[in-house]
């Protein structure tokens, strides 16, 4: 398997070197997901297809780090982003949605043969230079390394909007105020007290005579609660970690090592000498591995403000910028794991863990991609806010759908003056974490354009037109993988129908995507492409047909058996119920199945209550017996969202909620 992989790298490699010999009709700016997506959604539909790839590799976030992928409701995925998930799950004979994501290496091995297939021809190292522009049309793109790139539509995938930017398109970054466009959660953040917290009372100040800030907190002084402050997202690595000490490396000491950068680490565990380690590994990968993630006050998250100068910083800042990232983190957890100051016993845990022998292998075992949540953002025909994720969620122009809470990590790290009787005294606080709930939304085509003025072959399918608040939840990878799919099929309506993309029939558009199985509304069906008329099942992660009271933990690391990728697990000592509440396309009979993970610790008859057509009926489940679809019994329901069925957790009991399963049974 390695060798293929690696014979269709040099192939690809090969390909990419001939770029003469290929004129694109399309150039695609950025090998990210929507990029590859677009990319393969457009060759697909005939189109030639270049993609410029200013770095070394393929795939963006989603083979750099970011496997354990982020999305809301699955039912919103389809199109070739649920093309991808079921080729994960080919690939490891796993249910689909078993694993959020594979691992990097594989994720690479799937977007190359995918690509490969499809003749997309990949350059590699294409920093963006210059764009020439003619009366709002892009005509040639030229790079850093002498070369250009003519086509007649161009799409910018890169997580940076460079294209955008070089061509002249309106844009903004960093957060707007609350009253910009009225809206709630926007600009600067009180303080709250959430796990992305410090929870421990730290002097931002360096020990000795004056006030000298420690270094890693922002040294801006911070805006008012509500205001604008041009503030960007942290961004960090997403290291792929193991606890297979045959494929483990231990965390190595970066050459820019300063113990200084970790005084506020050293003061917290003087502080809470009995906390867990601030980073940890949990198995959420095959093979044993972990995506590594920001887990508490001081994590992986870079949080001194650096973030806030990469949007508009220059290819010299920006390599500063990522290997100081970079720096940080190797030197966090070669701190962890090694300076005297720090717990034995945490120092003990992280040494149990550490990266992995088989991924990345040209590049330490480190990986390629620097996390950037945000950068720039477009101004084009449509500017999404977070009323169009919360109030008005349908759009007549669709061409996908998002789910994902409006998700902010945290902004940066400063300090508050705090009265502690008897005295005023400065704490270091993050600030700007945020992560709000929303409905399913339709994304709209006119987000991805620019103003019809100002270019019209261009399409933007990640730094699109949204506010701050907005893009936080449109971020996730997933999302992206369906508005480049979108993206690239406008991209061959606009080459075949001679004509600017904001022009692109979208009529024409919605049927293409609906014939490639993109989601585009739940209007004719609420659960999207993942249940039929005859076979109607609810997982727990599926929030708009669940809820619960009491505590449910969210767990997906154990035990074996589970359905997909996670189940909701009531510990000893609380009672609560969850309750799936299904939408059925039809009145009549139906066998209720229920599936449980294999927990052995669970109860061996817990209550069930199923809301049938003739009333309430009581059942119970058998928990032991678990791993596999149990039948509950037949009853009779009618159509709609009035049925329901409630597992009971009673005060005394582990009791888990799965999924649960209603076979119409034909009368």
């Amino acid at each position: 398997m390695r060798r293929l992989f690696t014979a269709l790298i040099f192939a690809f490699t090969c390909v990419a070197a001939s770029a003469e010999a290929h004129s694109p009709d399309l150039v695609i700016y950025g090998a990210t997901p929507a990029g590859i997506m677009a990319a393969i959604a457009a060759a697909q539909e005939g189109l030639k297809v270049t993609i410029a790839e200013p770095g070394k590799y393929i795939g963006g976030m989603l083979t750099g780090g970011l496997s354990h992928t982020d999305y809301g409701d699955r039912t919103v995925i389809g199109g070739l982003a649920a093309d991808f998930y079921k080729k994960v799950a080919e690939y490891y004979h796993a249910p689909l949605f078993y694993w959020r994501g594979p691992e990097p290496k594989v994720a690479e091995q799937i977007l190359t043969n995918w690509l490969e297939r499809q003749k997309v021809q990949v350059l590699f190292g294409k920093r963006l230079e210059r764009v020439e522009k003619n009366d709002g049309i892009i005509t040639e793109l030229f790079f850093l390394d002498g070369t250009s790139l003519k086509a007649k539509v161009f799409i910018d995938a890169g997580y940076e909007g460079d294209l955008m930017a070089k061509a002249r398109v309106s844009y903004t970054y960093g957060r707007e105020s609350k009253k910009e466009y009225n809206e709630k959660w926007a600009g600067r953040q009180p303080v709250t007290f959430t796990s992305h917290q410090i929870d421990a009372r730290l002097s931002p100040y360096r020990d000795g005579p004056g006030k000298q800030l420690l270094p890693l907190i922002n040294r801006l002084p911070m805006a008012e609660i509500g205001e604008a402050d041009g503030g960007i997202q942290s961004y960090c690595f997403r290291m792929i970690g193991t606890d297979k000490t045959e494929n483990m490396v231990p965390w190595p000491k970066p050459l820019h090592y300063d113990t200084l950068n970790f005084e506020l680490v050293k003061r917290y565990y003087k502080e809470r000498p009995d906390a867990d380690p601030l980073v940890r590994f949990i198995p959420t990968l095959p093979n044993g591995k972990s995506d590594i993630n920001s887990s508490a006050g001081i994590s992986t998250n870079l949080l001194d403000g650096s973030s806030w100068r990469y949007p508009e910083a220059d290819y010299r800042l920006r390599d500063s910028l990522w290997q100081w990232h970079k720096d940080y983190v190797q030197g966090l957890v070669y701190f962890l794991a090694n300076d005297s100051s720090i717990p034995a016993r945490v120092r003990e845990k992280m040494k149990l863990f550490g990266l992995c022998k088989d991924e990345y292998t040209d590049n330490g075992n480190f990986p390629h991609q620097l996390y950037v949540r945000e950068a720039r953002r477009m101004k084009g025909e449509y500017f999404m806010t977070e009323h169009d994720l919360e109030d008005d969620t349908v759009k007549y122009d669709a061409i996908g759908m998002g789910s994902y809470n409006m998700d902010v990590r945290e902004m940066q790290r400063s300090y508050i003056s705090l009265s502690r009787f008897p005295e005023l005294v400065d704490e270091v606080y993050n600030e700007g974490y945020l992560s709000i709930p929303v409905a399913q939304y339709q994304i709209p085509y006119r987000a991805l354009l620019p103003k019809f003025n100002e270019c019209r072959n261009l399409l933007v399918p990640v730094c699109l037109s949204a506010s701050h608040m907005a893009f936080a939840s449109i971020r996730m990878e997933p999302q992206f993988m369906i508005m480049g799919h979108a993206a690239g099929i406008a991209a061959a309506l606009a080459v075949r129908q001679k004509t600017a993309v904001q022009q692109v029939d979208v009529v024409v558009l919605q049927k293409k995507l609906k014939a490639a199985r993109q989601v585009i509304s739940l209007a004719e069906n609420p659960y999207g492409l993942w249940n039929s008329p005859q076979d109607v099942i609810i997982d727990n992660n599926m929030k708009g047909f669940t809820s619960f009271t009491g505590k449910w933990t969210e767990i997906e690391t154990k035990p074996k058996g589970r359905y997909e990728m996670n189940f909701r697990s009531k510990p000893q000592g609380g009672a609560g119920t969850f309750t799936f509440r299904p939408y059925l396309f039809r009145s009549g009979q139906y066998d209720v199945f229920c599936w449980s993970p294999a927990d052995e610790e669970s109860a061996a008859k817990v209550p069930l209550n199923i809301g049938t057509a003739d009333g309430i009926v009581n059942a119970s489940l058998n928990q032991h017996d678990s791993g596999k679809w149990v039948k509950i019994g037949r009853y009779r329901f009618v159509k709609g969202s009035k049925s329901y069925i409630s597992i009971v957790g009673e005060q005394d009991s582990l009791v888990n909620a799965d999924a649960v399963r209603f076979c119409w049974v034909d009368n």
